[in-house]
C-alpha cells in the first residue's frame, strides 16, 4: 500500500489576510487610491469575504510597498503595472514579466479629424496598452454609436488590429483577440457593403484564416483612400489583380502575373503595410 504524504499545513504568511483600512496604513497609500487602482488598472487584485469586502494577503501588502515607493519616486503608475508588477493575487514566486511593447506604431497613426474621435481613440490606445479586454470592448462599441463612419477607421478599427499585431510581435498576445477582431470584421464589412459596387476592385488576399480581419481593413483602408479594394474569402484565386496580407506567403501559392504585392499589418523596412497606406501622400497600387 502506498504512503500518502500528508499535505503540509499553510504558513501564517500564506494564511494571515488584511482589510484594506490595514493594507492602506502598512502600505502608505489611501484606501481611495487602491480602490481607484483595482477600477481603472485591475489592480491590485484583492480577494474578496462572502459579504463582499476586500482583503489582501502578506504577498500583496508586500508587493504594495514596493509600488507604493516606485510611485512615489516619480514612476507612472501604468507603466508599472504594464511592464514590471505581477499579476494578483502573488503567491511570492511570481517573477515581474517584462515588455517593450509601447505600441510606437498604433500611436504614429494619424489622428481621426474630428474631436470626438480623437478622445476616442487616445482612450482605446490606453485599454489596449493596458490589455483592458472589457474598456477596449466598451470604447469600440462607442466609437459605432459616437463618430462618423468615415472616421471610425483611425479612430479604432486600424489602432485596435496594429496594437494587438505589436503585442502579437513582443510575444504578449491581446486576451480574447479573436473577439475584438470579429467585432471590428463585421462592422467593416458593413461599410464595405455601403460603398458604391465596382466591378475591378483589387482583391485582398489572407495569407491564413487569422488575417481575415486584417485583409478587411486593408480593403476599407485603400477605398477610402480611392483605390476600390474588397476581401477576398473563397479557396480558389482571383482571376483579377489581387494583393495578400499577413505573414509572408509561400510565393508559389500566388501567380506573379496578377500579385500586385504583399501587405503586413505594421510597415517595415521594405516590407509595406497598413500603417504606411494610411500617411499623407502614400503610394497606392495601381489600377489595373
Amino acid at each position: 500500500m502506498t504512503n500518502k504524504t500528508a499535505p503540509q499545513p499553510r504558513t501564517q504568511l500564506e494564511t494571515e489576510t488584511f482589510d484594506i483600512e490595514q493594507a492602506s496604513k502598512s502600505c502608505g497609500l489611501s484606501a481611495g487610491v487602491l480602490r481607484m487602482w483595482e477600477l481603472r488598472y485591475g489592480w491590485p487584485r484583492p480577494g474578496r469575504h462572502p459579504n463582499g469586502y476586500r482583503y489582501f494577503t502578506r504577498y500583496q501588502i508586500e508587493d504594495l510597498k514596493r509600488m507604493s515607493a516606485l510611485v512615489k519616486s516619480g514612476m507612472l503608475i501604468g507603466k508599472l503595472i504594464q511592464d514590471g508588477m505581477p499579476k494578483w493575487p502573488n503567491d511570492g514566486s511570481a517573477k515581474p514579466k517584462q515588455s517593450n511593447c509601447l505600441l510606437e506604431a498604433t500611436r504614429a497613426l494619424p489622428e481621426p479629424r474630428t474631436e470626438q474621435a480623437i478622445i476616442i481613440r487616445a482612450r482605446l490606445i490606453d485599454a489596449l496598452k493596458t490589455q483592458n479586454h472589457g474598456k477596449a470592448w466598451e470604447l469600440l462599441l462607442r466609437c459605432t454609436w459616437e463618430v462618423h463612419p468615415n472616421d471610425q477607421m483611425l479612430a479604432a478599427w486600424l489602432p485596435s488590429l496594429v496594437a494587438m499585431e505589436e503585442f502579437a510581435a513582443a510575444d504578449k498576445p491581446m486576451p480574447k483577440r479573436a473577439d475584438l477582431e470579429a467585432f471590428i470584421r463585421e462592422h467593416v464589412r458593413g461599410a464595405l457593403g455601403r460603398l458604391p459596387p465596382d466591378d475591378r476592385p483589387l482583391w485582398i488576399i489572407p495569407v491564413s484564416e487569422t488575417d481575415t480581419c486584417a485583409a478587411y481593413v486593408a480593403a476599407l483602408v485603400l477605398s477610402q483612400k480611392g483605390r476600390v479594394a474588397r476581401p477576398w474569402q473563397w479557396d480558389k484565386l482571383p482571376n483579377a489583380p489581387f494583393m495578400t496580407i499577413g505573414k509572408q506567403p509561400d510565393a508559389s501559392r500566388f501567380p506573379a502575373e496578377r500579385n500586385q504585392g504583399h501587405l503586413a499589418v505594421v510597415e517595415r523596412p521594405n516590407q509595406p503595410g497598413l500603417t504606411g497606406l494610411v500617411k499623407p501622400g502614400a503610394t497606392l497600387p495601381a489600377s489595373v
